[in-house]
């Protein structure tokens, strides 16, 4: 890989702006990769055998980020392999590789924010991927990319969103 330059590599010192910016792509590489993968694994076949494992957990906890099948784990972490096209550095591959494995216990907590007098002082969790896992057929992505609403998958946790998602069952 990187240290046998068989891979592109991006040097702080060749352009620092870009080695930076590349955190950024990442993260919005994660969330474009993330909800595409999710939308495959609620593919019925694909789900009855693999990713219905993960949604035994319909009230979430830190540990169910991560409670998958097997075979789920394939294609949840093959989005690091964008770092064998883009040029990219060990940093940048463990960070996301970090942001894979540490994201699901946050996005999975059962929290959405840390509210102090009545303020939002912290985003902890995402209320809408519990939406998920209540529904299953909504919010598959993050909420970072606005994939759910372009492709009308969108749970605001209203009434009239839940009877959407019954619709499409």
């Amino acid at each position: 890989g990187f240290a046998s330059n068989s891979v592109p590599v991006l040097e702080f010192s060749s352009n620092p702006i870009l080695f930076i910016a590349m955190f950024w792509f990442v993260l919005l590489w994660k969330a474009v990769h993330f909800y595409w993968v999710h939308r495959f694994l609620h593919w019925k076949p694909y789900y009855d055998k693999v990713h219905s494992v993960h949604h035994r957990n319909i009230n979430t906890g830190p540990w169910s980020g991560l409670s998958m099948h097997p075979l789920e784990t394939l294609p949840y972490f093959s989005g690091v392999l964008i770092h064998f096209i883009i040029p990219s550095h060990p940093v940048h591959f463990l960070f996301h590789v970090y942001a894979l494995a540490l994201n699901p216990a946050l996005s999975h907590s059962g929290f959405d924010a840390l509210i102090i007098k009545g303020r939002r002082v912290l985003e902890l969790g995402e209320f809408f991927h519990q939406l998920h896992h209540r529904y299953y057929t909504c919010n598959y992505g993050t909420p970072e990319m606005p994939w759910d609403k372009w492709c009308r998958t969108f749970h605001n946790g209203t009434q009239a969103d839940t009877q959407r998602s019954r619709e499409r069952l």
